[in-house]
């Protein structure tokens, strides 16, 4: 199964679209589901359950968050009462990611750790000692996006792989349903709902992919295979002695700049022939044009 399972609804500040666009979107792009991970609110998550159902199409939600030392998305093992109540935000405006990994593993959640290596900002070497109060850390780590440089992508990957869980990706959409289809999640198990993603999330059965070119962005320089990722977590144990390489206590300035200037070059030299006729009336305004800075 693919699922996109990093998409913003119009509940996020920036966000423009509805479940019902978003859930076309993916459609159109051969995805199997999204994720809906509004940015620190979850009180209408029932209502895009409810909607994915009556459309009969995979909707799982999470929960973005800033926390002292990067960002993450939390999802919830069920969306109930007190989800959508939204007590979580009890842990405080910028929680300590302990507190979020505590809140959400006690409760049955997962919490993965969000672009850990970007140039300008993320939590970098903090994603390893980051533990809750079980001494248990993040259950998976997001490693390819198309708006990161192929650096901090491979670095994503190392991390991951040294931290013994699985890797994640999705579009990370906002304000271009065009987005939806580039990075996705491949499930090697059937996920029918949230409680089935979250359990196949806790696992290693499940690989980032890139669908479309990736350009500079792709560590392999091209999207990853399904047999290639099979091989390569079946080597994963031997890797567990190294290392990270970097560390850093950048912030979150410039999140998007590297994608921009990718595409700004692109159409410079002609060859974004597939972004052709796009829309430009949806842009965020922030300093790379796609992305707020929350």
């Amino acid at each position: 199964m693919l699922i996109d399972i990093f998409t913003y609804s119009a509940s996020t500040a920036h966000g423009v679209f509805g479940v019902e666009e978003l859930i076309e979107a993916a459609r159109r792009a051969h995805l199997d589901g999204i994720g809906i991970t509004d940015r620190a609110t979850s009180w209408r998550s029932r209502e895009y359950v409810e909607a994915a159902r009556r459309l009969g199409y995979l909707v799982i939600v999470g929960l973005e968050l800033e926390t002292d030392i990067g960002r993450v998305t939390a999802y919830p093992a069920r969306v109930d009462d007190e989800y959508v109540s939204e007590s979580w935000r009890s842990l405080g405006e910028c929680p300590t990611a302990e507190s979020v990994l505590d809140y959400f593993h006690q409760r049955g959640g997962i919490v993965v750790a969000r672009d850990v290596y970007n140039r300008d900002e993320g939590m970098k070497d903090r994603v390893y000692s980051a533990k809750d109060s079980r001494g248990r850390g993040f259950d998976c780590v997001d490693t390819l996006a198309v708006y990161r440089r192929r650096i901090d992508n491979e670095l994503s990957i190392e991390a991951q792989k040294v931290m013994g869980v699985g890797g994640c990706a999705g579009s990370g959409v906002f304000d271009d349903l065009s987005d939806i289809g580039y990075c996705a999640t491949l499930f090697a198990d059937q996920v029918t709902d949230q409680a089935s993603f979250v359990a196949a999330m806790r696992g290693v059965l499940h690989w980032a992919v890139g669908l479309r070119d990736l350009g500079q962005a792709c560590p392999m320089g091209v999207p990853p295979r399904y047999d290639e990722a099979v091989e390569e977590r079946g080597a994963r144990s031997d890797e567990g002695s190294r290392r990270p390489r970097r560390g850093g206590d950048d912030r979150r300035d410039g999140r998007y700049r590297g994608r921009d200037d990718r595409r700004r070059d692109r159409r410079d030299d002609g060859s974004d022939d597939r972004r052709s006729g796009r829309g430009q009336g949806r842009r965020s305004g922030n300093g790379g044009r796609r992305r707020p800075q929350g």
